[in-house]
């Protein structure tokens, strides 16, 4: 890949990470999901923060859901081999598209 290509990844139903090579920035623009289950965390292989909590469902407006309506669109979570993604739970698929920044 190089700077300027697009990242998209459909996180399957097993705990799963988005975590580019060594020297490697992505900017992840968006995430979607539609259940309710699985947090997107950032993560450092020891420690977490959710970036989108379990029970956020993008998919659904907020005057039809019980959860907050969030738009993950038009984000600017960077992330490198050392500080990455990593969808928790074992439920449901998660998104993330964005691009590459950095090599």
């Amino acid at each position: 890949m190089a700077i300027g290509d697009a990242v998209a990844q459909l996180m399957g139903t097993a705990t799963t990470t988005r975590q580019p090579s060594s020297g490697v920035e992505e900017q992840i623009a968006s995430i979607a999901k539609s259940g309710v289950a699985d947090p997107m965390n950032i993560y450092d292989g020891s420690n977490l923060i959710a970036a989108m909590e379990a029970g956020i469902n993008t998919a659904v407006p907020a005057s039809h859901s019980a959860t907050a309506n969030m738009s993950y669109y038009n984000l600017g979570i960077m992330i490198t081999n050392s500080v990455y993604l990593q969808k928790g739970g074992t439920t449901e698929r998660i998104y993330v598209g964005g691009v590459q920044t950095n090599s």
